[in-house]
């Protein structure tokens, strides 16, 4: 599933957006199957959403790169000095991308560590 953030600024009260389930094209109609709203809660700005029209393409600026980690997975965490290597159990508190900071909660300890995605979606803990 790709997914692309699709941000409309209409003539709302407030900036609606919903997830793209697929790749859209300029003059698709947009359906409840083919997007998703934040926290799959459908909200009166998103639902006004529904049966427009795509018209333009995605702008780099409206992508971000993939979240590896997202809140409430269960991750593994590294802890690694020289050649010692410690596994553990975590579960994110929030979402990231590779090389980017998280706090996960360690399911050991119930301590909340800070740490970096690295490509494998695991989370290395200095």
């Amino acid at each position: 599933m790709i997914e692309i953030l699709i941000s409309l600024g209409l003539s709302l009260s407030s900036q609606a957006s919903l997830t793209a389930n697929d790749v859209m094209r300029s003059g698709e109609i947009i359906t409840q199957f083919n997007v998703s709203p934040p926290d799959d809660i459908w909200q009166q700005e998103t639902a006004d959403l529904l049966g427009r029209e795509v018209r333009k393409p995605i702008r780099e600026q409206d992508t971000r790169a993939a979240r590896l980690v997202k809140r409430n997975q269960l991750v593994t965490l590294k802890y690694m000095k020289g050649p010692l290597e410690i596994s553990l159990n975590g579960r994110a508190l929030g979402e990231a991308a590779e090389n980017e900071s998280v706090s996960v909660l360690n399911l050991e300890s119930r301590q909340i560590v800070e740490g970096i995605v690295q490509s494998g979606g695991w989370i290395w803990v200095k």
